[in-house]
């Protein structure tokens, strides 16, 4: 059996702090020299204010953060949190990093689930006390913890709370990972429903419309192949191994979307 924790992060983006930052560059990877003065040029003297109409606040300067939606910023933000990695190794866990979602996981027999639980616990501890250090915070309310295993097997988990730094979190029947829904006995149902729900919705409002677009089919098979099979397309590698019931379930989900 295996146990998962995702933990989230508030505004992480946001609060990168760019002496640390900068600081890491140099010192773990070499960065230096003109490059390394390109980069604090770019992190420095970054401004920003809130315009609504012809109205605007006052322009404030930014002492961390780095810039969303770049492609530079997400690489200075996997490089400033890359030292977790380790960190989570070390506690005997397996990290899952990918930009600012953070996932551990470990995994046992199940009569050691008492020691990866205390494993757990001690590792996301100190994960929040490099979060502090780093200047990042995490988010309590959001945290989430799964334990995996198959069905037959779910009575030996721990029914109690996860203590992770501090706060007592109670495993999830599912949780969302990256757009995908995992359950606990990793049977994928909640994710197939959830799925085959998004398609439906999506094809009634298409139905309800198909009087608006053009006569030809073409527009209305273009509008099902981007709001319908891009949904059953993504993650679809998850669903490997499925049970035969589920199977019935997206086959006859992709019939109706293809209809």
């Amino acid at each position: 059996m295996a146990a998962l924790v995702l933990l989230d992060l508030s505004a992480a983006f946001d609060t990168v702090d760019h002496d640390i930052l900068l600081q890491r560059l140099w010192v773990t990877y070499g960065i230096s020299d003109t490059a390394h003065a390109w980069l604090r040029s770019y992190l420095s003297c970054r401004s920003q204010y809130v315009r609504c109409g012809s109205s605007r606040s006052s322009t404030i300067y930014l002492v961390c953060g780095v810039p969303q939606g770049s492609v530079l910023g997400s690489a200075l933000f996997v490089l400033y949190t890359a030292g977790l990695s380790s960190l989570i190794e070390s506690h005997g866990l397996s990290p899952n990093l990918y930009a600012d979602d953070t996932q551990v996981y470990g995994f046992c027999r199940p009569a050691a689930v008492g020691v990866l639980s205390a494993s757990i616990s001690e590792g996301t501890a100190a994960v929040a006390s490099w979060m502090r250090c780093n200047r990042l915070q995490l988010n309590a309310d959001k945290t989430e913890v799964l334990w995996c295993t198959t069905g037959r097997r779910q009575h030996p988990l721990p029914s109690g709370t996860l203590m992770t730094d501090g706060t007592a979190v109670s495993a999830s029947s599912s949780v969302r990972d990256l757009g995908i829904h995992i359950d606990a006995d990793l049977v994928m149902r909640t994710h197939v429903q959830k799925t085959v729900s998004r398609c439906f919705a999506v094809l009634r409002h298409a139905a309800a419309s198909n009087s608006s677009l053009s006569a030809t089919a073409c527009a209305f098979q273009s509008l099902v192949v981007t709001l319908v099979n891009s949904r059953l397309d993504y993650g679809n590698v998850a669903l490997i191994g499925l049970p035969p019931i589920l199977c019935v379930v997206c086959s006859h989900s992709l019939t109706q979307s293809r209809g």
